[in-house]
Parts: structure tokens; sequence; C-alpha cells
């Protein structure tokens, strides 16, 4: 059973009979010697994740379907939340962060030019003084003699 499929089944499940423990929901769903059986604490984690389902005990065993949840299995299931809402959010939340960090890279680099620009300044103008002392230094000495 794939994870996509076991969790619309448990959606449903939840949905019939408002709490389940996931444990004993998988057992009589699945062997308990299956490669399934071992991913079922992390695939309803991703239920809670998704916020279609909530843990009522302190083990986190109990699971209870949310308001959120009753709405997208009503509305098709976990593969229409998936199609419609994860996917896209997902999505949309990616660009924007890529968008962010171009924006984030173009002011350092704006301003690190600032900064090497500002620099050359200091050093044309240091010297610039520097020489005007010198001459300064030179015409002094020359008036004296």
């Amino acid at each position: 059973m794939l994870k996509e499929e076991y969790l619309q089944q448990l959606l449903k499940d939840l949905y019939e009979k408002d709490t389940l423990d996931i444990y004993d929901y998988t057992a009589g769903l699945l062997t308990i010697s299956s490669n399934e059986f071992k991913h079922t604490k992390s695939w309803s984690d991703q239920l809670i994740k998704d916020k279609l389902a909530k843990y009522t005990d302190e083990t986190h065993t109990a699971l209870e379907i949310t308001n959120f949840g009753k709405y997208w299995f009503l509305k098709g299931g976990y593969d229409i939340f998936l199609k419609d809402c994860h996917i896209s959010k997902d999505r949309l939340r990616e660009k924007d962060i890529l968008k962010e960090k171009e924006e984030l890279l173009e002011a350092r680099l704006r301003l690190t030019h600032y900064r090497l620009m500002g620099f050359w300044l200091t050093i044309v103008l240091s010297s610039l003084g520097f020489i005007l002392s010198l001459y300064n230094l030179f015409l002094i000495m020359s008036g004296k003699k």
C-alpha cells in the first residue's frame, strides 16, 4: 500500500469514527511484518503536519480528525488535498523564498560595491592629503634657506 492510499483510507476512517489508534488500525489493515507497518507513525505524522488530524493522547498514537480534515475529506480526500492545496502553496512559498534571496543578494552586492568605492575614495583622499603635506613641507624648507 502506498503512502497516499494509506492516508486516504486513514482520513476516511477517521471521518467515520472520529478517533482511531493508529497502530490498532494499521494492524487490522496490514500485516505487522510488512514494510508499510514500519512507516505507520511517520505517515500519520504527515496528517498532523498537514493539519488534517491531531493527536489526542500523550503517546501520540490516537488520532482525531480536525475540521480542516473533515473539509478536505468531504471535498475529495487526501489526494484532492495534495492536488489543490498542498503542492501549490509549497511552490508559491518556494518562489517567494527564491525571490527574497535574489533581492537580498542584490542588496548585499550593492552595499559591497559602495563599501569598496568608499574604501578607494578614502585611500585617494588620504594620499592627496599626504602629497599636499609633503609639498607644504617642501615650501617651508625652501623658504627658510
